[in-house]
């Protein structure tokens, strides 16, 4: 046993890694291949753009065709290095569109530059309206108001939607910038809430029932040694897991829940919630059917509602008697936490405990019930739906 047990932990976190590692690298392939389709359709459409406003102009001889050719596939090539290398890119499409339209081979106003430009913006623009287009701007009022050369209209019209153009590329890709920024501090924001939300789980139960233990040995005046000594030890195994729980929380907190989240399997740390309340002096019964191989977010979900739930009950409710049921289907997950308290206890702690499980729920796209039961007590339900096949397939 003594060598059984190590070698079956380093296994487990082997595979563990290793299901990490795949999870990895089959999003990576899938971002690529995302990226490449995307590549491709713009390429396509600035090649569209190339034929119907480039090639359709007539050049003089063969020469110039050529030029024109050449320049069509620079500026068709700017475009497909738009989303690496974006200040390149629009050089390219930018210096070769004004070439052909120097020399009577394109009425381009800028469309590709336009495009290359909009990824320039997205990765280094801060302002919508940047100085540059003030000039643009001015330049285009001084060309349509002061300038006018008889047979240039054509050409006139022409450069003012090509500024037309690049201020509308920038100013959008200034747009898609921020909203990125927007995503990424959303994101980062309910990351916080979320890591807040585990670590009250962990330390409202694990302080709220060693201060009941405590309180319990503190005011019983025939208390003898060896049950005094059981009840450190009690305390102190509970300090520790949660302690454990804790530090295994934090170094996952850039990480999805998956199983690493959890620090044993869930039939053990209900039978392990169940123990604790009977510890503080409430008699509990547990029914778990089909909980086995449920995926892990449905898992880590159902570890902290039984366990929030049995800790305000313990601290709150004065119940002597808790029932906790678990029940998986190929379809639901649904668990139920009720006692014969002094019933709705939500005043009791402000609610935050019932929020967060509420919370939890709501990610899962599930259904969340509490109150006051008919025959007394309190009751807690809830259903976390399983998307169809999801039932064991995190094994």
């Amino acid at each position: 046993m003594h060598i059984l047990g190590p070698r079956r932990g380093v296994l487990i976190q082997f595979n563990q890694e290793d299901r990490r590692v795949a999870a990895s690298f089959e999003n990576t392939l899938v971002t690529a291949g995302w990226q490449r389709k995307r590549i491709m359709l713009e390429v396509l459409a600035a090649t569209l753009v190339v034929l119907v406003l480039w090639v359709t102009i007539p050049a003089p001889d063969l020469a110039l065709r050529i030029t024109q050719i050449a320049l069509g596939v620079v500026a068709i090539t700017g475009v497909g290095l738009r989303h690496f290398y974006p200040r390149i890119a629009f050089t390219l499409a930018f210096i070769s569109t004004v070439v052909a339209a120097v020399l009577g081979l394109t009425v381009d106003p800028l469309l590709l530059a336009g495009i290359a430009l909009n990824s320039v913006a997205a990765q280094h623009g801060r302002r919508a309206f940047a100085p540059w287009m003030l000039g643009v701007v001015l330049a285009g009022a001084f060309i349509s108001i002061f300038i006018n050369v008889s047979g240039s209209e054509d050409d006139m019209r022409n450069v003012l939607f090509s500024g037309i153009t690049l201020c509308g590329a920038w100013a959008l890709g200034v747009k898609t910038r921020t909203a990125q920024q927007l995503v990424a501090a959303n994101a980062a924001i309910e990351e916080r809430m979320r890591l807040a939300r585990d670590v009250h789980d962990v330390l409202s139960h694990s302080l709220g029932t060693i201060g009941v233990q405590a309180s319990v040995a503190a005011h019983i005046d025939g208390l003898n040694q060896v049950q005094l000594r059981s009840t450190l030890r009690d305390i102190e195994q509970l300090s520790r897991s949660s302690i454990a729980e804790l530090k295994m929380l934090l170094s996952t907190t850039r990480r999805t829940d998956d199983e690493t989240a959890l620090p044993a399997a869930l039939p053990n740390l209900l039978a392990e919630t169940a123990r604790t309340a009977e510890q503080s002096g409430v008699l509990t019964t547990i029914t778990a059917t089909g909980i086995e191989e449920l995926p892990a977010a449905h898992r880590i979900t159902t570890h902290r509602i039984v366990r929030e739930a049995v800790s305000n009950m313990i601290r709150h409710s004065g119940a002597t008697q808790c029932d906790i049921k678990v029940t998986a289907t190929d379809r639901s997950v649904t668990v139920t936490v009720t006692d014969n308290g002094r019933g709705d206890i939500s005043h009791g702690n402000g609610g935050f405990g019932l929020m967060g499980m509420q919370e939890r729920v709501n990610l899962l796209g599930g259904t969340f019930h509490t109150g006051t039961l008919p025959a007394g007590g309190f009751g807690i339900s809830a259903v976390l739906p399983l998307a169809h096949g999801e039932y064991g397939e995190n094994e």
